[in-house]
């Protein structure tokens, strides 16, 4: 009970804090329109004084032009949150597009008399420099309401326009921002869905080999249960991060490489032909383990003799070029492989993570064993370029299906994921 009345506590302070940032933003927000509206409306009066000075060879009174513009656009300024209040109940969107729209022209004409009585009602009364010819407001209301009206449903037309541009632009970046949000939200999912499932492949596969070898070799087995111990210790401080430099994936490597090795003795060779540049390099975290484990099983494990595996990682073109290739028995058969579960899992990481900006090749060596080649997008830590893990596009749901149905064929377009 103390501990539900602990959560309940903390899941009510965390709404406060949450209700809280949104009051903040909300007036924050208001401020800011606060503040655009103010600049709109001191732009406007000065923009407009200065076309009537023009138009009218500086025949009125500056201040009187200036005054009087001033009072009319703050009046339409005032009127802003009467017209998005119009353009929100009266949308102008399918299917009452054209009913909306006449009723919108009322309502401006509306207020564009409204507006352009109570903008006279201030300036005659207060500063009006034509009271010679105009003796009484009745008689300049009659000479001068009509004649102004039209310009005053225009502007109110153009604001209508602005306001209902401005919401079409809201809800296309709201648009945007969910199906980003939706689309990052499905890539990381996938990713974690993948590694749940690489973990407990490659451990029930290490586990039946040290099963194995508790009755052969019990000092063999011992060390292996360190050298997972070690392994499982590694793969579970995780920092968050889907990526990590070419480095320290293959730091990760040698640990399973190193269990290989107990259990297989002097049949492993490992050669390593790296560029320094290319350690630098940014890659999915468990990239490299997948295709050392496929050199493994189906090269060293086939074979009594030496077995040799040869990795390579170069840079060209800003592009990371890794091979892996192994000894191993010639393959009879001419039909594809089918790949398991961790190539499968590499493919599909390869193209969540790159989408079209990889390649994945796979084939039979004729002296005997496997080679695999992956291209990827050269990128370091900081770079400003689209690197590893940035998930930009995201492969549809029937090719990530096809890859895991039949991952060797190769698609019309990139990636190519290919088997020869």
């Amino acid at each position: 009970m103390a501990q539900r009345r602990d959560s309940q506590r903390n899941l009510l302070g965390t709404e406060k804090v949450c209700l809280s940032f949104r009051r903040n933003n909300k007036q924050m927000t208001a401020l800011a329109r606060l503040k655009i509206v103010i600049l709109g409306w001191a732009g406007a009066s000065v923009f407009f004084t200065a076309v009537l000075e023009i138009s009218e060879l500086g025949q009125k009174p500056l201040g009187y032009a200036l005054y009087s513009n001033a009072v009319h656009f703050a009046l339409w300024a005032l009127a802003l949150p009467l017209f998005t209040w119009c353009v929100r109940r009266f949308p102008l969107k399918a299917p009452k597009r054209i009913r909306n729209a006449g009723i919108l022209l009322i309502l401006i004409a509306v207020l564009a008399m409204l507006v352009d009585f109570t903008h006279w009602a201030i300036v005659y009364p207060t500063y009006f420099p034509y009271r010679s010819s105009l003796p009484t407001f009745q008689i300049m209301m009659r000479s001068d309401l009509f004649w102004f009206l039209p310009n005053e449903i225009l502007i109110g037309i153009v604001l209508v326009t602005a306001i209902e541009g401005w919401q079409v632009l809201k809800d296309l970046q709201a648009e945007r921002m969910r199906a980003v949000a939706l689309e990052r939200q499905l890539a990381v999912s996938r990713l974690e869905a993948i590694r749940m499932q690489l973990h407990p492949h490659f451990l029930f596969n290490t586990l039946h080999t040290i099963a194995g070898l508790t009755v052969e070799d019990p000092g063999t087995a011992r060390r292996m249960v360190i050298a997972l111990g070690d392994l499982l210790r590694s793969t579970l401080k995780d920092t968050g991060n889907r990526v990590r430099t070419l480095a320290e994936e293959l730091e990760y490597s040698d640990l399973y490489l190193g269990i290989e090795k107990l259990r297989l003795g002097d049949r492993v060779l490992l050669n390593y032909e790296i560029e320094p540049a290319a350690t630098r390099a940014m890659v999915p975290q468990f990239l490299l383990q997948p295709l050392f484990e496929n050199a493994i099983r189906h090269g060293a494990s086939q074979m009594t003799g030496p077995c040799e595996i040869c990795f390579c990682a170069s840079c060209k073109s800003k592009t990371l070029n890794i091979m892996i290739r192994n000894d191993g028995p010639n393959c009879a058969s001419s039909a594809p492989p089918r790949f398991g579960l961790g190539l499968t899992n590499t493919i599909d990481r390869l193209q969540i993570h790159y989408g079209d900006g990889h390649t994945f090749l796979y084939s039979d060596r004729r002296e005997g064993g496997v080679q695999i080649e992956i291209s990827i997008p050269y990128s370091e830590a900081g770079d400003g370029i689209v690197a590893a893990g940035s998930i930009e596009e995201l492969p549809s749901a029937m090719d990530l299906a096809d890859a895991k149905q039949a991952p060797q064929k190769i698609r019309g377009a990139a990636p190519t994921i290919g088997y020869t």
